[in-house]
């Protein structure tokens, strides 16, 4: 049986570190990324800002209580705050470049598993991928649902079938990568199809996510080492 069958409750065991800016800084020093706007972070860089995770209680086949560590899937810097998003707890936390906690977007109780978020300061919102779904839902700072963007298919372009990670441009373009066919395709604010793009000729082989602001960039190739310029934006 898996452990999450005997999950008893959930605790959010929140703290801020003041570790202070080094450890971001040199991260990006070694990063290859190409927008400043926007960069995926790693477990690491959240240890050395002492970010403390948070952790649930268990019960296992024996009866005894044991406290385990939420991972963290996925950490996204946007500007100068950190947005994490931990395993089995329904919100988005938000920290300083110094790892101060400062806030939480709440999501849907409905949300079982996220796969991939991106922010949008500009319009206050946040757009998911979940696990097993073929579209996007944006909701807004307050956790709030205002939009659903994208539905299953296979034969139009603007068609979502497996996707698999997202990144918000300059102005408020949703980019998407699919996992089917490796193509990238862009959707305004309002959900409208706006066109699509693809890695052809970049010798990276399959994307395995996208980020970016300003310029968009992947990450693929064999080791998942290997980070590109994308055409098409």
């Amino acid at each position: 049986m898996e452990r999450r069958t005997f999950l008893k409750s959930t605790s959010a065991l929140f703290s801020a570190g003041f570790l202070g800016f080094t450890a971001h800084a040199q991260e990006q020093k070694n990063n290859t990324h190409a927008d400043q706007m926007t960069q995926r972070l790693s477990v690491a860089t959240l240890r050395k800002l002492n970010i403390a995770f948070p952790s649930m209680v268990v019960i296992t086949p024996t009866g005894e209580t044991v406290e385990v560590q939420l991972k963290p899937r996925i950490i996204r810097r946007y500007a100068h705050s950190i947005y994490v998003y931990f395993e089995q707890v329904k919100e988005i936390s938000i920290f300083t470049l110094q790892g101060e906690s400062v806030g939480k977007i709440h999501l849907p109780d409905s949300m079982e598993s996220i796969k991939d978020f991106a922010i949008d300061h500009t319009l206050q919102s946040v757009h998911i991928l979940e696990y097993g779904k073929h579209s996007i839902t944006t909701l807004d700072f307050y956790g709030q649902t205002v939009a659903s963007i994208g539905e299953f298919g296979t034969e139009l372009m603007q068609d979502l079938n497996g996707p698999k990670s997202l990144t918000v441009d300059e102005q408020s373009n949703i980019h998407v990568l699919t996992g089917n066919d490796n193509i990238i395709r862009v959707y305004a604010a309002n959900g409208v199809y706006v066109s699509s793009y693809n890695h052809i000729g970049r010798n990276i082989g399959h994307i395995r996510q996208i980020d970016g602001y300003k310029v968009i960039s992947g990450v693929g190739g064999k080791f998942n080492d290997k980070v590109t310029v994308l055409s098409g934006h």
